[in-house]
């Protein structure tokens, strides 16, 4: 089963950010609740956490460019 990351919304318009930086590598495994990327949003930087325990796998690479509510990376529950 693999659950979804992605940007939380901030606004209710369209906005558009960068992702400035995932904490870990893709394929490391990740703890529910733990900090595992950072983007920015008008300014405003957001810090992504882990929705589930489990293995990393980084659909979105840093400094792209990312939309609120786009999945950014899956964490596979093995």
């Amino acid at each position: 089963m693999e659950v979804e990351i992605k940007v939380p919304r901030t606004t209710k318009e369209e906005k558009t950010g960068v992702l400035l930086s995932w904490y870990k590598n893709n394929g490391d495994m990740v703890q529910e609740g733990e900090e595992i990327a950072e983007v920015m949003i008008e300014k405003v930087t957001i810090h992504i956490k882990a929705p589930a325990s489990g293995r990393l796998k980084i659909l979105v690479k840093e400094n792209e460019e990312v939309a609120q509510g786009q999945v950014i990376g899956v964490i596979s529950k093995d």
